[in-house]
């Protein structure tokens, strides 16, 4: 984006800072303000990508009450550019960095600053008549979710093998939870940064032929349109997608965002011991929340599989290289920005 800007305060250092330009768009946010220290500062800010910050120093900058301003984005940098309208200008250059003031755009539009210089927050969420309109992001959520392991695992207890049986299979619930939890966030969040989602290929992967034959797609373009969502939102809304189910997780990634779990450079052991983390947590829940042999019932035709501290820190390393590979695959889908 390039535009010409004209202010006679722009460079007047008696004069406070302020906001040039704000804009929302899906996702995204673009921001360009001027500080009172004359620092311009262009953010971007983006569910995956989180808030970055390109700042340029108009202290060093001949003063001009008239200026060329650009900045352009991408899921791997920021840039801002400016350069004063006189014969001799030179144009000025700045790459972004991870910004501590973070910003996000609510479900109701507004703008929310959750994060600045020497604050950090967590799990920032706003309601408005018992709705959400703010909830933290999909990678913040999941790195919540390890922070809270890291807590957890700084327990102590007199009990022995049967504390460290107890905190390994709670550490198994988290991951599993927390896993799902990320998968079905990131999968709105990335329509909402400019991915077209196939829709057709998702209705005939989720939807029985006896439900297509039915016409389910043009009910669910309907009621989306009545209810000013995407049909994407309002099928994720009707919990018509189970994100803890492995193999329907995968397939919807691979239909929706052609996103296949099989070639984001993850060894084919880490996925395996993934779908048994998953099994493992379902057992925990509904058999015996002290299991200390996991897979008890593949026992003796397998090796038998303890809850213990080494095998949380392998599940943890797991989901941690599952998520960043997943994350880094969203962030490579070609935007329309």
């Amino acid at each position: 984006m390039t535009f010409k800007y004209h202010s006679a305060e722009l460079f007047d250092k008696d004069k406070r800072g302020g906001l040039l330009l704000q804009i929302p768009a899906g996702g995204h946010l673009f921001r360009l303000e001027r500080d009172d220290n004359m620092l311009l500062h262009f953010y971007h800010s983006s569910p995956g990508t989180g808030t970055r910050v390109a700042t340029i120093d108009l202290n060093s900058v001949p003063r001009s009450d008239r200026v060329f301003i650009g900045f352009t984005w991408s899921t791997s940098e920021i840039n801002l550019y400016l350069r004063t309208r006189e014969p001799d200008g030179k144009l000025v250059y700045a790459r972004g960095i991870p910004s501590q003031k973070q910003f996000r755009i609510g479900k109701d539009g507004s703008i929310y600053q959750v994060r600045d210089q020497g604050v950090e927050v967590m799990g920032a969420q706003v309601y408005q008549n018992g709705k959400p309109v703010l909830q933290p992001t999909a990678i913040d959520a999941w790195n919540e979710t390890i922070k809270a392991i890291d807590i957890v695992l700084t327990g102590k207890s007199e009990e022995g093998f049967m504390f460290e049986v107890a905190i390994t299979n709670l550490i198994l619930v988290l991951l599993v939870t927390g896993f799902e939890s990320y998968a079905k966030k990131r999968f709105l969040e990335i329509e909402q940064e400019g991915i077209t989602p196939n829709i057709d290929a998702l209705i005939n992967s989720i939807f029985s032929r006896r439900e297509r034959d039915a016409d389910i797609g043009t009910r669910l373009a309907t009621e989306a349109n009545e209810g000013h969502v995407s049909i994407l939102e309002l099928i994720i809304g009707k919990g018509s997608i189970n994100f803890q189910d492995y193999e329907k997780c995968k397939l919807v990634y691979n239909k929706t965002y052609q996103i296949k779990f099989g070639e984001i450079e993850l060894e084919s052991l880490v996925l395996d011991r993934i779908q048994k983390y998953i099994k493992f947590r379902h057992r925990i829940i509904h058999v015996n929340a002290l299991e200390a042999i996991l897979n008890v019932s593949e026992v003796p035709l397998e090796e038998p599989i303890f809850s213990n501290r080494k095998l949380a820190g392998t599940a943890i390393k797991d989901f941690n290289t599952l998520i960043s590979k997943l994350h880094e695959a969203t962030l490579n889908l070609r935007r329309q920005d």
